[in-house]
């Protein structure tokens, strides 16, 4: 038997870890709506969950801390202000939580397409908060692209995690050897050609599809409508073998269409990018009619679980959304 594993979310966690937006990141021309969209997440995970603050040194604390509106749990906020970061999405640069301590995997920036220095030495910074056991990894891949349920199984898209710039030395079956020992797995289960518009990482699982509790998997559904219909078409149909073979309960969300308030493109918002921690379920909502449905249909997937609504149209701008911007930590 496998001697350590991925940890699914759900499983009892410590404390969540997030990366305030900063003006001189890319996040400067919507830094307001930004910010506010950040204050209610962190309004929200501290009513329930530890969160960590990483506040990057370029903002002042003291004056971040009194900006707050909002009532906010600080007994639950720790506010780190020492840690330099290039993007806000620690979600894939941020450390996973195995069985046996965390695991700190090469972050590039999705394929070198954006800086990421700074990134790539969060987690070594980090480790004096957490009292864990360290591993380091050498494969360059991210949070987000990884689903894990109970069983070991690990739910991917081959778009991402086997893509050449990011392990341009490794064959497929080198991946997924590395991935089976490193992640204990039992099973990988492979999407491919699912990617939304507006999609940075190259099609990370988390934002389409992700496990329930028990052995189901729910995921961003058909939308004829949609611009991106045939992608979403190519995703229920591999969705749904993959279930009919593993015998999988099947939840379908609704998929909205959204554009950017700035510029109208199309932007890459789904309801699968929730956060579920701690008995509670973080959702992603974004003030449109399918934001009760795509409630309902959670409500189903996850019953005896808190529904946490948060407006999440702002994190849409940098074409992620809420599960993207926190990272959950199972090791005090």
């Amino acid at each position: 038997m496998t001697k350590h594993y991925l940890l699914p979310e759900w499983q009892l966690i410590d404390s969540v870890v997030i990366a305030w937006p900063f003006p001189a990141s890319d996040w400067g021309y919507c830094i307001v709506d930004a910010d506010l969209c950040y204050q209610e997440l962190l309004k929200a995970l501290s009513s329930k969950i530890k969160t960590r603050v990483l506040l990057h040194p370029s903002m002042d604390a003291v004056i971040w801390k009194s900006s707050f509106g909002i009532d906010l749990n600080w007994a639950n906020v720790d506010i780190i202000n020492s840690i330099e970061y290039d993007d806000t999405w620690i979600r894939d640069y941020g450390p996973l939580s195995l069985t046996s301590g965390l695991l700190d995997l090469v972050f590039d920036g999705w394929g070198k397409k954006y800086p990421s220095q700074s990134d790539n030495l969060v987690n070594k910074q980090l480790r004096p908060l957490f009292n864990a056991h360290w591993l380091e990894c050498s494969l360059v891949t991210e949070g987000g692209a990884l689903e894990v349920n109970d069983e070991r199984v690990l739910l991917a898209n081959k778009n991402c995690v086997l893509d050449s710039l990011r392990n341009p030395d490794l064959s497929k079956d080198d991946i997924e050897s590395q991935l089976k020992c490193v992640l204990g797995l039992s099973e990988i289960l492979w999407v491919e050609g699912v990617e939304l518009t507006g999609d940075d990482t190259d099609g990370h699982i988390d934002t389409v599809a992700r496990f329930t509790k028990s052995n189901g998997i729910i995921y961003s559904g058909p939308n004829t409508a949609h611009p991106d219909s045939d992608v979403l078409n190519a995703l229920d149909l591999q969705i749904r073998a993959i279930a009919e073979r593993k015998n999988y309960a099947l939840f379908t969300l609704p998929t909205p269409i959204i554009r950017s308030q700035y510029d109208q493109s199309l932007l890459p918002a789904t309801y699968a990018n929730f956060l579920h921690c701690n008995g509670a379920i973080f959702v992603p909502v974004y003030g449109v009619d399918s934001d009760e449905h795509a409630l309902s249909v959670l409500a189903d997937a996850f019953p005896e679980t808190e529904l946490i609504s948060v407006r999440c149209e702002a994190l849409l701008e940098q074409h992620g959304s809420l599960h993207c911007a926190t990272i959950q930590v199972h090791h005090s």
